[in-house]
This record gives structure tokens, sequence and C-alpha cells, in this order.
């Protein structure tokens, strides 16, 4: 039988596991599915290189957190956010953080909490590190439905909403992808699933488009919380 570790050896051993763990206050972990369609024609040419319309990219983009993604200590499982927004013309110019962009209206969900709501604002900054032109934040009620043909997610107050009717190939029980390909500045992606988004915005800069770019795609960004990273306010 082996002997009982001496009271003072079991003790430094739980101090030296304590320090050798990471400290969850200072880290972010999350997963998101994300409902995504924008004007371009299937699929995004702004990923590959220069396109022939590049003045506008305007879209609406719905991400629903995975149960366990947290910022810090803070859970965000099963938390949506919504953004409306024109990344302008400028992606081929300034691709890195900081590129200048036209607007964005993030809409929170009336579910969230404050902190939750610092917390993804957080997140959004760190995987889409550009400079609006102008930017503004609201709340409403969101909907988020991703099915084998069809994604939807929808603003209760009538605001936007987006349909994708998901593309096939030679299987037709597979939605095409596209594989091995950045989104943004997270750390990786289960692929572009794509599809043709029908979808509008009724805001200050109203748009609607049918059988445009669309695609479903779940990303992953984690790491450490930079005290400097700018916070979106909530309200």
């Amino acid at each position: 039988m082996k002997k009982p570790l001496p009271l003072a050896t079991a003790a430094l051993t739980a101090v030296l596991l304590l320090a050798a763990a990471p400290d969850r206050a200072k880290t972010f972990d999350v997963t998101a599915d994300t409902i995504e369609s924008c004007s371009c024609p299937l699929f995004c040419s702004c990923y590959f290189g220069p396109s022939a319309d590049e003045h506008m990219c305007e879209a609406n983009n719905v991400y629903k957190f995975r149960p366990g993604s947290r910022y810090g200590t803070v859970d965000l499982s099963n938390q949506m956010v919504w953004v409306s927004l024109d990344l302008g013309g400028e992606w081929h110019h300034h691709p890195g953080p900081g590129m200048p962009t036209k607007w964005a209206v993030v809409t929170f969900d009336k579910a969230s909490s404050p902190d939750q709501r610092q917390a993804i604002g957080a997140i959004l900054n760190t995987v889409f590190p550009v400079k609006w032109e102008k930017f503004s934040t609201r709340e409403d009620s969101i909907s988020f439905s991703d099915g084998p043909k069809v994604a939807e997610a929808k603003l209760a107050s009538g605001l936007a909403s987006v349909r994708l009717d998901k593309t096939t190939g030679p299987d037709k029980k597979t939605p095409t992808a596209i594989q091995n390909l950045q989104y943004w500045f997270s750390n990786s992606n289960d692929g572009f699933h794509l599809a043709y988004g029908t979808h509008h915005f009724d805001g200050e800069k109203k748009f609607s488009y049918e059988k445009r770019n669309g695609f479903t795609i779940a990303w992953r960004s984690s790491g450490e919380i930079k005290p400097e990273a700018a916070k979106v306010a909530s309200r």
C-alpha cells in the first residue's frame, strides 16, 4: 500500500497545481454558430481578391454562442447577437486591424445581461477589429434556427431578418462547403456552408436582397483578454 503524502507535501502539490492552471478570468474561449448573408453574389469574392463591386458589403450577421463559451468568468452559453452593417469597399486596401468601414448596428438580445453584452462586444472587437465610421447599439429579441436545408434568424421588432436556402452538390444531403478559408480573425472554423440568402434591414440605412450570398459557419476564438481592448457599450 502507498503511504499517504505528508500534509506539507500535499499542500505544496496543491499550490503548484493552482499556479500551473490558467487564470480563467484573464482568458476567453468561445465557439459561435453563424447565420450570415450580404449583398455580394454567391460566394464572397472579397475573400479571394479584388471584385468588380467593392463599394459596399451590406450584411446581416447573426451569432449564437455554443454552450461552454465564456469571456473571462462571464458565461456566454446560448447568447445571441446581431450585427447589421456595411463594410464599404476598403477590404483589399486595409485588410488588417483598423480597416475603415461604413457603419454597423449591433443588436443585443433582450435576454443578455449587461456583463454578457460587454463581453460579447469585446469578442466582436477581437474577431472583427475594424474602425466603424458610424456605430450604434440597440436591443431586441432574436430568434435563431439552423436546419438541414434552411437557416433563419429574425428580430422580433421586424427590423431585420435572414433566410438561407442551403446549396448542395452531387451529394444532395450535404450543403456545399468551402474549407481551409480564414474567417476574419477567428482561430479556426468548420467551413463556409454556402446558401442563397434573402435578408433585409429597415434601420436608418435600409437594404433588402434576394438570393444573394449567404452561409452558415461555426468559428472559434480564444486567447488572453487584453486590458486595452475596446469595449462595446451596452444599453
